[in-house]
């Protein structure tokens, strides 16, 4: 079965609401089409969802968050990869389709038809990488290691000081 627009389902949705007892749960339940998504593609959709919300530049060196973006982006890439609504991530036509789900009130019982394991280990894996990134940059360590890469300082001093400082933050963990 291919995947359908989400006008299409959004015009389905809205005659199974009209309908009375679980038409909409069974409505809902027939668009999810997968139970588990392997862990390596979930990887892969986390990274691109962190490149897209996390820089402020296509060469990665600026580093600027959008937490709301990343929101949107996460939900619709679970819909996209467990139902059979196509979710467009061109340009501004996800927005577009991201509101379109809101206003309709399809976009949480969509996400609630997520099996939960699945939702959870989505959310951690994201999260998980933004942590990573925050600590690879944002470290006093990654700081110094990128100084020291950006202006040649030498690899004695540096490593003295990224020593010193790793010692210290050890000390104070303890």
């Amino acid at each position: 079965m291919g995947k359908i627009s989400v006008d299409a389902f959004l015009r389905e949705y809205g005659v199974a609401a009209k309908q009375k007892g679980t038409a909409m749960e069974n409505f809902i339940k027939k668009h999810i089409v997968t139970e588990y998504i392997p862990y390596i593609e979930k990887d892969v959709v986390c990274t691109r969802i962190m490149y897209a919300t996390c820089y402020a530049d296509k060469d990665r060196r600026i580093i600027k968050f959008n937490t709301p973006t990343r929101q949107i982006l996460f939900n619709m890439n679970l819909i996209d990869l467990y139902t059979d609504i196509e979710i467009s991530f061109k340009d501004d036509e996800t927005i577009k389709q991201y509101d379109k789900l809101m206003s309709s009130g399809a976009i949480y019982l969509l996400i609630n038809a997520i099996p939960e394991a699945e939702h959870m280990e989505f959310s951690t894996l994201l999260d998980m990488k933004i942590d990573d990134l925050i600590s690879n940059e944002y470290s006093l360590t990654a700081i110094l290691y990128n100084l020291k890469e950006s202006i040649g300082i030498s690899s004695e001093v540096i490593g003295a000081a990224i020593e010193a400082i790793t010692k210290e933050e050890n000390n104070s963990n303890d």
